[in-house]
């Protein structure tokens, strides 16, 4: 059955790059695209018109928010020093998993709908390790991978796994408990995992995810990387991201982490690397982040840049645009509530701004959430509409006022108030957003969520060195008080 897909705009790919197509059609037959351009007269079984909209890919998210999100905790003010520590008595001896199986999969199921609701038709799921026992498990992500058919989403996956976890000691420095025996046991249930992705169905592939550099030990960073390559799949390890780890990492081995990264080999192309906003060791030493920088040209390693999360955190990659003359792949990623590609599109093109101007531009932030992330992930078929290329497509409505005038359909995306959700997306031709509405399954409502988040919240004091309540690690803006109450 042949659908043909009409639209005022559409991006289609032209063989290099993204091109602009006016009163455009697409034409769909099961999973695959089969033909596009200007409309024509071609006969077809259907046809839909979505009229002053924009047909366009869809999004590859490289660090996919796959929970409830906790990043968000002290986003209204500063939390003391250590807000989200963990005592080394927790993690030796009472440890555990917060959420039962049923609730990380109601977290699973929330997060996944909204990167469909933002137009997100591949996603790499990122979970926190804070509320876990050590790290994640086989089953636990078979229930996850399962959600690709019932949400119709795409999912690269896999469960994280760590041979560490930092504590906080009793005189305040930073410690860590290593378990090397955990490690290896994760790396075994995320090597059966990858091996048994097609069990799982057509939109789901392995992803091997060791937790941070600092986390892991060098025989399980070489261990990811040689099982990585034997088994075709890219790796994400996330480095650069804290002085802690930049700390952990060059007492550890006298490295910046990118140099232990060079050491070790595992600079290549199956290399995914959020976030890189704490290059050149603990000191920021200016020649050891050139140094940082230089070890990354032409290896194919990609960066994956968060904007949002980076940026509500006060902090910035530096820069977007010299990462990118010099050869630099960048991919982007979402990381934090809410699971927004778009606010990270805006949000990146202006943090990039601030620094490099106008060398930064709409186009390079939109290939890095579309080719550039395909490239990433060893899918040079995705994130580009292409005769032969799987239909996973995203229709954006420019219809409404708050985004006219439309001079530029891709700079509207970039306008585009926040919040704004995708029309309809669809993922191997088959409709997963239907009106701004999911098609496949129920989200969880609020009050689930609410309850998920509480359990989470809960956890703090417990795990707090001196078991200090949420309450006073993450206060409110505004102090709560009696203002407004009736006089007794």
């Amino acid at each position: 059955m042949l659908t043909k897909l009409t639209s005022r705009w559409m991006l289609a790919f032209d063989g290099a790059d993204h091109a602009l197509i006016e009163d455009a059609e697409i034409i769909l037959e099961g999973e695959r695209i089969v033909a596009l351009g200007p409309r024509s007269e071609r006969p077809v079984d259907r046809v839909e018109d979505f009229g002053r909209a924009l047909i366009a890919p869809g999004f590859i998210d490289c660090n996919a928010l796959a929970d409830v999100d906790t990043t968000i905790l002290g986003f209204s003010g500063p939390s003391p020093r250590g807000a989200k520590s963990v005592s080394r008595t927790y993690a030796q001896s009472r440890a555990r998993d917060v959420l039962t199986p049923q609730q990380q999969l109601a977290s699973a199921r929330f997060a996944l709908s909204q990167l469909l609701l933002s137009g997100i038709t591949t996603a790499l799921p990122v979970t926190s390790l804070l509320f876990r026992r050590w790290a994640e498990g086989f089953d636990e992500f078979a229930a996850v991978a399962a959600l690709a058919e019932e949400l119709g989403i795409r999912l690269v996956l896999g469960p994280s796994y760590r041979s560490a976890v930092n504590v906080t000691e009793s005189d305040g420095r930073t410690g860590q408990v290593v378990r090397e025996d955990e490690g290896r046991s994760g790396l075994a249930e995320a090597i059966r995992f990858a091996e048994r992705c097609e069990t799982f169905g057509p939109l789901v592939s392995g992803l091997l995810v060791p937790s941070t550099i600092e986390t892991c030990s060098d025989d399980l960073l070489l261990g990811t990387a040689q099982a990585a390559r034997s088994l075709g799949v890219p790796f994400r390890l996330h480095c650069c991201q804290s002085l802690v780890e930049a700390e952990i990492v060059w007492k550890r081995t006298g490295r910046t982490s990118i140099g232990h990264l060079r050491e070790l080999g595992l600079l290549d192309e199956r290399a995914l690397l959020p976030h890189a906003v704490e290059l050149g060791g603990p000191d920021r030493d200016p020649l050891l982040v050139e140094d940082d920088i230089a070890a990354l040209e032409g290896t194919g390693a990609t960066i994956v840049h968060c904007p949002l999360v980076i940026g509500r955190g006060g902090r910035r990659l530096d820069s977007f645009a010299s990462f990118r003359e010099r050869g630099i792949r960048i991919a982007l990623g979402t990381d934090t509530a809410p699971p927004d590609m778009l606010m990270n599109l805006q949000m990146g093109l202006a943090m990039a701004r601030t620094i490099d101007g106008p060398l930064a531009t709409p186009a390079d932030l939109y290939r890095a959430a579309t080719i550039e992330a395909a490239a990433a992930i060893g899918r040079s078929d995705l994130g580009r509409l292409a005769p032969g290329a799987p239909a996973d497509i995203v229709v954006w409505d420019l219809s409404s006022p708050a985004v006219q005038p439309v001079f530029d359909p891709l700079a509207s995306l970039f306008l585009m108030p926040p919040g704004g959700r995708a029309r309809d997306v669809f993922v191997a031709g088959r409709r997963s957003v239907e009106n701004g509405r999911l098609t496949g399954g129920l989200a969880p409502d609020a009050a689930e969520i609410e309850a998920i988040a509480r359990a989470l919240l809960d956890s703090f004091a417990e795990r707090h060195p001196e078991n200090r309540p949420w309450q006073t690690l993450f206060p409110p803006a505004f102090t709560q008080g009696s203002a407004g109450r009736p006089a007794a």
